[in-house]
């Protein structure tokens, strides 16, 4: 085993005690949100679909059947989701439903596990800028700027969709490749946690090829010494990809002929590149020079990449390219986290300067880091630059890249506010102390959101509408419509999960890419005119409409297509095969429902 540094010091030892103090105080500020879950209920519908189905599980569906059958659409409410995350979660409420009762045992499950996936990602973090020498000061201060970031919210109580997740998992392995022993426990760790990223959501793709080519540079660099490591990472990823396949969701078979989660074609590139950096480990040492290393590593990530091709060629195709025009104007096209910086340029310039503003400074921040780094670690703060310049252009090209290039920015953040904290402690004076003042001002993500807001502030038309919307996807309506007979309710897309979530009734729509059709299907009723609407109802077999007028999703409807159903109701026009369950005193941001009446017969 080949080590670069010397052993690390204890875990409150030379300054730690801050850390943790301030790690705590974190801690404790999100479990003050606890509380809030009870009453408002899950923040988004992904985190209410992942509480459903963990409640599936719990009720006996298939470990491998990840389908929703109340979600009505033809393609049979079909799911791409892992259910390692289930697992934490159906464990938690299982074992504290005897004690608390299921409701009140799903709620504290829901603000445990993001709270528990906080603190391993604090720990890692500072494991990680530790090792890229980021002093105490400049350690404490990323901890601020990853809890000021939009990153800190996938760790809010409730949020138990898999973002935190993968989050955890990349940068666990992140951590482990720059381990300052050179071991094969750093190599297995890698390869269990860029697998489990992967089986839990594709999104996690480019970030595992990514700390794999880093893998890659750093035995080009330091030759035969990465060989234990690297062999390591290779039996690794055969083992756990090969492991995850079988084991996880939806099991073994022709079922994971697909590119939307992890498939035939992720398992083929890892096993092929998990057996190839296990020959170059073994046999790496028959190169001794770096450009013969860097042609062999070429040679592997091409066969790697061609066995990815091979197995499933339609994963090189654009994902959206067969996706209807009506869904992409109802649905694709104002999914905020699928939104690219064009389109928020021309649209959101504010959370152009919340996104950006603070990565662009961390950038040049992370090019310093590198010039000015020991040698020792100088190819770990490459690494890190690597990650978070391939962080900031998936961001670019869909904003949810935020998760990921915000957690990569804390690295040079810290190293650059710490070295500039440790210059004016050695020279004192205005100087120093006010380059440091600017550069803690310029990375704070805060900064950028103030200046955002005030330079771009939203028209008041968008907050009024956001404000209604609110008030539409309340939990305490939504649960009221348990007291009514089963029903099939057709929604808007965004009131859809939450009726799945806290009633018993079936809905015709959600927003997931796997129910094109039923997202197609769906929103032609409320775009279309009076007739074609009923029409399509009666199609469907729906008994019940459910409608927000102040939903962003409706009042967009009602804008754009004139003729609407949506737009007469939100004009308060509702037509006469619409009959209201109970009476409706209020409309704008109330959640109203309709019994669909039948034609009348000639």
């Amino acid at each position: 085993m080949t080590s670069l540094t010397p052993s690390p010091d204890g875990m409150f030892n030379h300054g730690k005690w801050i850390l943790w103090v301030c790690g705590f105080i974190a801690l404790a500020a999100l479990s003050a949100r606890l509380p809030a879950l009870f009453s408002n209920g899950l923040p988004g519908t992904d985190d209410m679909m992942r509480l459903q189905q963990v409640r599936d599980l719990l009720a006996g569906q298939a470990w491998h059947d990840v389908g929703q059958s109340r979600l009505l659409t033809p393609e049979g409410g079909a799911m791409h989701w892992s259910r390692l995350p289930d697992l934490f979660l159906a464990g938690l409420i299982w074992l504290m439903t005897p004690f608390f009762g299921a409701p009140t045992a799903e709620m504290l499950a829901a603000g445990f596990w993001p709270l528990t996936l906080f603190a391993v990602a604090m720990a890692l973090l500072f494991t990680l800028m530790a090792r890229l020498g980021v002093n105490r000061m400049g350690q404490l201060f990323g901890l601020l700027f990853f809890v000021g970031s939009p990153a800190f919210s996938n760790f809010w109580p409730g949020r138990i969709d898999h973002h935190g997740f993968v989050v955890v998992c990349v940068l666990a392995g992140f951590t482990a490749l720059v381990s300052p022993r050179l071991s094969a426990r750093s190599g297995v760790l890698l390869a269990l946690s860029l697998c489990a990223a992967m089986s839990i959501a594709v999104e996690a793709l480019p970030y595992a090829a990514g700390l794999i080519a880093i893998a890659g540079l750093f035995w080009v660099v330091r030759g035969h010494r990465e060989a234990v490591r690297l062999s390591a990472t290779g039996i690794g990823l055969v083992v756990f990809a090969t492991a995850f396949l079988i084991l996880d969701a939806p099991g073994f078979g022709p079922q994971r002929m697909v590119c939307d989660a992890y498939g035939s074609s992720h398992w083929a590139a890892f096993v092929t590149g998990g057996i190839l950096l296990t020959l170059i480990g073994v046999f790496g040492g028959f190169f001794d020079d770096w450009p013969k290393r860097l042609g062999i590593g070429l040679i592997a990530a091409a066969l790697t990449l061609a066995a990815f091709v091979w197995v499933n060629p339609a994963c090189f195709n654009d994902p959206y390219a067969a996706i209807p025009d009506t869904v992409r104007d109802t649905w694709l096209n104002v999914v905020a986290e699928a939104q690219s910086l064009p389109q928020l340029l021309a649209q959101r310039l504010d959370q152009v300067l919340s996104v950006f503003g603070s990565l662009i400074v961390a950038s040049i921040a992370a090019a310093f880091m590198i010039l000015k780094a020991k040698p020792a670690q100088r190819l770990g703060g490459v690494g890190a630059a690597i990650m978070l310049g391939l962080a900031i252009a998936l961001t670019a090209w869909q904003v949810r890249g935020q998760s990921f290039s915000h957690v990569f920015a804390v690295v040079s953040a810290g190293w650059l506010v710490g070295v500039l904290m440790a210059d004016w402690r050695a020279k004192r004076g205005s100087k120093p102390l006010l380059i440091f003042a600017a550069s803690v001002i310029l990375l704070a993500p805060m900064t950028w959101r103030m200046v955002g807001e005030m330079a771009f502030a939203p028209a008041r038309g968008h907050q009024l509408s956001g404000a209604l919307g609110l008030q539409c996807t309340d939990p305490e309506p939504i649960r009221a419509l348990a007291d009514l007979p089963e029903m099939k309710i057709h929604t808007p897309i965004d009131l859809g999960i939450p009726v799945l979530t806290y009633t018993q009734h079936s809905v015709f729509v959600g927003p997931y890419h796997r129910n094109i059709q039923g997202i197609e299907r769906a929103s032609l009723v409320l775009i279309g005119d009076l007739d074609l609407a009923h029409d399509r109802l009666l199609e469907m077999q729906a008994t019940h409409l459910a409608y927000c007028a102040g939903l962003p999703e409706t009042d967009r409807y009602g804008a754009r297509w004139s003729d609407s159903l949506a737009a007469r109701l939100n004009q308060n026009q509702t037509p006469d095969w619409l009959i209201p369950e109970g009476p409706i005193d209020e409309t704008e941001g109330v959640l109203r429902v309709y019994r669909i009446a039948p034609k009348p017969t000639d």
